[in-house]
């Protein structure tokens, strides 16, 4: 198991309270390439077509990360971006 997918389970088991932006960014970056942007102010926006019209997303298939003081993101967003990757996942099966 990568250490990516390690990291991946455990904020989708038992989230830690809060990661690292950093951390964060390289995880969007592998899953969701160039479909992410850090926005002014202290939020990431995450598009993925695939999610468009499902439940807790927007209806362009948008959701959003929180970052907490720019420099932290709480362990909720990190869950919800676990399962988020992990609903993609068992879309392309």
């Amino acid at each position: 198991m990568a250490r990516v997918d390690k990291i991946l389970e455990k904020w989708r088991n038992n989230p830690p309270k809060e990661a690292p932006k950093e951390r964060v960014l390289s995880i969007l970056k592998r899953y969701f390439s160039k479909n992410y942007k850090e926005k002014p102010g202290s939020h990431i926006v995450v598009r993925d077509d695939r999610l468009k019209g499902m439940p807790d997303y927007g209806p362009d298939g948008t959701f959003d990360v929180p970052v907490k003081g720019g420099q932290k993101v709480k362990g909720y967003y990190l869950k919800r971006l676990a399962r988020t990757i992990k609903l993609l996942e068992e879309m392309e099966e």
